[in-house]
């Protein structure tokens, strides 16, 4: 964290030498953006944006795989993610936007999981006194909605395929409303929403250092060279968190891994069944149809084989292994195996940041007095982004706005015990 000795500096935009804007967001993907437009249709503090990234959504937020649902651990956290699955069902509502690029497309997500009937009980009373549209589905209902469907919930050895026996499920959860917004528009909308609220958003320019006086953070220098100052920076930098985090000498209690997920797209014709989003606790995997119908998605079982931690997010292989594409359309072919299994199959892969200790962010103020945290979202962030934005926005502001969350601002708080959790992306 550098000193600040000269405040005088020209700054990029020759601002007088006290805090040019009262807010810096570092990072303007999906939870950058939303932290910046909600600080602002909100107030009238001086926010700014800033990203190394030529444009939106080309970080960790365009490999989103960007279902919104509801089905957490933590009563809080279903909350928060009803919220913003409430923001996305109501996109131009909630970024003021006439003609926003995203929508949603709600398909409804199963939840196919060896859960005794108390298990399952729990988890559903969870969801509806918590304001989510849910219902278990006997094993004769599902496969009347899905007779492509295979219900077994016994776990896979993806080491030894040819040993597994299936056991059927008898009873299982399903989300009604959950459904999938796209993730490059919406973040392309959020930097939109948040620039009619005169937020300033500039790209294709990174941090290379953290201003500090006196102990505080002060605003950030940037790779050309210039200096913005600040009263506040958020750190949203995704799987780049932990640089900015060095650089100001903050947040050493979690371990926040960037991680490479591989994501598999296959050709799906009109033809083809419409599949509820389904989660598949037999694999640590999920599918879910493509918005425009003509692919499927499918994330990688969650094995360590395939979830690859990089120490240099600028660098990892961008398409996915020979063997993990084999392998989780196996495992799809072993859930869905009513389904035609033909076509050209292609991928991806991005980055999640995950807290190896309980799979939710940080989020809120870090032990360096004017640094902010919205960090480690584990493959969460898309899904809480709209909320997350109003917690820190809230926190900041002291104002509420419509869509916001019920939740306490602090509830990710970076002194907070770890939350109960069930894992990985299901959380």
């Amino acid at each position: 964290m550098a000193a600040d000795g000269d405040l005088g500096k020209t700054s990029v935009m020759n601002r007088r030498s006290s805090a040019a804007f009262d807010v810096v967001v570092i990072g303007g993907g999906i939870i950058g953006s939303a932290v910046a437009y909600q600080i602002a249709r909100r107030s009238d503090m001086k926010v700014m944006v800033v990203d190394k990234a030529d444009g939106p959504a080309t970080g960790s937020t365009g490999a989103s795989v960007a279902i919104s649902r509801c089905r957490y651990t933590v009563p809080e956290v279903v909350r928060l993610a009803y919220c913003s699955q409430l923001a996305y069902r109501s996109w131009g509502d909630f970024t003021g936007l006439d003609d926003p690029i995203s929508d949603y497309t709600q398909f409804g997500a199963l939840w196919v999981f060896d859960r005794t009937q108390s298990e399952l009980k729990a988890e559903y009373e969870r969801l509806r006194t918590n304001g989510v549209s849910a219902e278990i589905l006997g094993r004769a209902e599902v496969l009347k909605r899905w007779p492509e469907l295979d219900l077994c919930v016994e776990p896979i050895d993806f080491g030894d395929l040819e040993q597994h026996r299936c056991r059927q499920g008898s009873s299982f959860l399903f989300e009604n409303e959950a459904g999938i917004a796209d993730p490059a528009g919406a973040n392309v909308d959020l930097v939109a929403a948040a620039r009619t609220q005169g937020v300033e958003v500039m790209f294709g320019t990174g941090v290379v250092d953290v201003l500090a006086k006196r102990d505080r953070v002060i605003g950030v220098r940037l790779d050309n060279g210039d200096e913005i100052h600040s009263d506040l920076v958020v750190n949203a930098a995704g799987p780049w968190c932990n640089r900015i985090n060095e650089m100001a000498g903050a947040q050493k209690r979690w371990t926040l891994t960037p991680t490479r997920i591989q994501l598999i797209l296959r050709e799906w014709s009109a033809s083809d069944s419409r599949l509820p989003i389904t989660f598949d606790g037999s694999t640590d995997g999920c599918y879910r149809i493509e918005r425009g119908g003509s692919q499927i998605l499918l994330v990688s079982p969650e094995i360590p084989e395939f979830m690859e931690p990089t120490s240099d997010p600028d660098h990892f292989e961008v398409n996915p292994d020979r063997n993990c594409v084999e392998t989780t359309l196996a495992a799809f072919q072993h859930r869905a195996p009513g389904v035609k299994h033909a076509g050209t199959t292609t991928g991806l892969c991005g980055l999640y940041t995950i807290n190896e200790q309980d799979s939710h962010p940080i989020v809120g103020p870090s032990e360096v007095e004017g640094l902010w945290l919205a960090n480690g979202f584990s493959g969460h962030g898309f899904k809480l982004a709209p909320g997350i934005g109003a917690m820190v926005a809230r926190s900041i502001t002291g104002n509420t706005a419509p869509f916001d969350p019920d939740t306490n601002d602090d509830l990710f708080a970076l002194d907070r015990a770890p939350l109960a959790t069930s894992g990985g992306v299901f959380a």
